[in-house]
């Protein structure tokens, strides 16, 4: 596959995961070949192809009286001339080679008292938040699955995987200190989950630089924005 395909198919995979959250919560959303939105809060937008219109998004978000997030796959739209404000550039990655790691330690998140206890070390590793981001019922979807590092009864590290029949994402990877070594065991544990399949994600900084180590490569750039409405 080109590098442009294994883009197209990493922004397919995030949106599936999207899919799977909103699911969760009993939130609505639109999903085409193009985009997936939400057109209640909290607003999400992410664009599945190159093609997507900011006339569109324009539409989507024109009469919105709270804070709209876009998630801009292909790091395309000029979407400040809209209003809106950039968070932060990444780059997408994608995996095929076979990892072994040693993945002593880690455990497949099974229980509403373990996701509570991941979830409250996902916060605490930078991603504040006052919301239950990640409800239970994620726990019976068999298409997306929760691993964490345990140390001294508390979780240190942790990941999710989705897949989505054609290739694993990996997101919302925490650590104090995240080590290439780390990558490679989560690589590892998901190859182990859906045998044979490539993983993707994304990743900016440090967490880029260590995916890289272990072998991920990167396929193209994405651009997430804010259009900030809720009131002060």
């Amino acid at each position: 596959m080109s590098k442009a395909a294994w883009q197209l198919e990493a922004a397919e995979n995030n949106a599936d995961l999207y899919q799977h959250m909103f699911e969760a919560h009993g939130i609505p959303y639109e999903r085409s070949k193009e985009l997936f939105h939400t057109t209640v809060p909290p607003s999400s937008i992410v664009t599945c192809l190159p093609t997507a219109k900011p006339a569109f998004i324009n539409d989507l978000t024109r009469t919105a009286t709270f804070d709209v997030y876009v998630k801009d796959s292909f790091a395309v739209l000029p979407l400040e001339q809209s209003g809106f404000k950039k968070l932060f550039d990444a780059s997408w990655f994608y995996l095929t080679e076979i990892v072994k790691a040693d993945t002593a330690g880690w455990e497949q998140i099974k229980t509403a008292r373990q996701l509570e206890h991941w979830q409250a070390a996902w916060k605490t590793s930078g991603n504040q938040t006052d919301r239950s981001m990640f409800p239970p019922a994620l726990l019976t979807n068999p298409n997306i699955a929760f691993w964490g590092y345990a140390e001294a009864g508390k979780y240190t590290k942790g990941f999710i995987g989705n897949w989505s029949g054609s290739s694993i994402g990996l997101s919302n990877i925490f650590a104090g200190t995240l080590s290439p070594q780390d990558l490679q065991q989560m690589a590892g544990l998901l190859q182990a989950w859906q045998p044979s399949t490539p993983i993707v994600g994304y990743a900016r900084g440090e967490t880029l630089h260590s995916a890289i180590q272990t072998g991920f490569e990167t396929s193209g750039n994405l651009t997430v924005w804010i259009k900030q409405l809720s009131p002060s």
